[in-house]
């Protein structure tokens, strides 16, 4: 008849009750995920108020929107969530990749985020499939939410299924290039995380977490005429 015939991963071909019900499943899914569309649109609302509220750039929410990739990888990472949830295969996966691809932020299709969530710059940023995020928190460019390692059976092959990256609070704020890993790591609420923190353990709520301030070294350009060395300030 020259239609597609749906096939098993092995090549054969499904018998037609098999076709049915596929198709009775695939509108089961598609129902319920229409039914989730109305919180999606919520949160992304709250996510879109967030970033207008956390950049003084911003000019008006509209601006965040169309021209923010933090915007673009949580509308589509809130989308692709509720697939994942559903147990819908391959299909979050490709939505994240693509949103990856788009922004260079890679956010995992499992990784639970809570409302007024916002990303800026966003270039870089590593979220893993089982961290979770509270509400009204903020992350920069270059941000890892990642694993320490991953544990092994005793044949040496991955064990799945495991908590393996961190838990932020709510309220919490990771800077540029700050790293957090591990399944056990909990950011308490209302903490901040400054740029460049390498973190691999918890850290009670209401804390700031920094490196010690590296030595500044201030010399004349030998390359330039005309000026006189001053570390005053450094």
């Amino acid at each position: 008849s020259g239609g597609s015939i749906a096939r098993r991963e092995n090549g054969n071909s499904l018998t037609t009750a098999e076709q049915e019900e596929c198709a009775t499943k695939a509108v089961a899914i598609t129902d319920d995920f229409l039914q989730r569309l109305p919180e999606v649109r919520r949160l992304l609302s709250l996510d879109v108020q967030a970033a207008y509220d956390g950049d003084p750039a911003a000019e008006h929410t509209d601006e965040t929107i169309f021209c923010y990739p933090g915007v673009f990888a949580i509308m589509v990472h809130r989308l692709a969530h509720e697939l994942y949830q559903m147990e819908v295969p391959l299909l979050p996966r490709i939505m994240s990749e693509y949103a990856h691809s788009v922004t260079g932020i890679d956010i995992h299709p499992g990784a639970k985020i809570g409302e007024s969530f916002f990303i800026d710059h966003g270039t870089g940023v590593v979220i893993g499939e089982t961290t979770t995020i509270g509400k009204n928190c903020k992350i920069y460019q270059g941000v890892t939410l990642g694993a320490k390692s991953f544990p092994k059976d005793s044949r040496g092959r991955i064990v799945r299924g495991t908590k393996r990256h961190p838990t932020l609070g709510d309220g919490v704020t990771v800077y540029a290039s700050a790293t957090v890993l591990g399944g056990d790591t909990v950011i308490g609420h209302d903490c901040v995380i400054s740029g460049g923190v390498f973190l691999a353990r918890s850290v009670p709520p209401g804390h700031v977490v920094r490196n010690v301030s590296p030595e500044l070294v201030l010399r004349t350009n030998p390359d330039a005429d005309g000026y006189e060395s001053d570390a005053s300030g450094i």
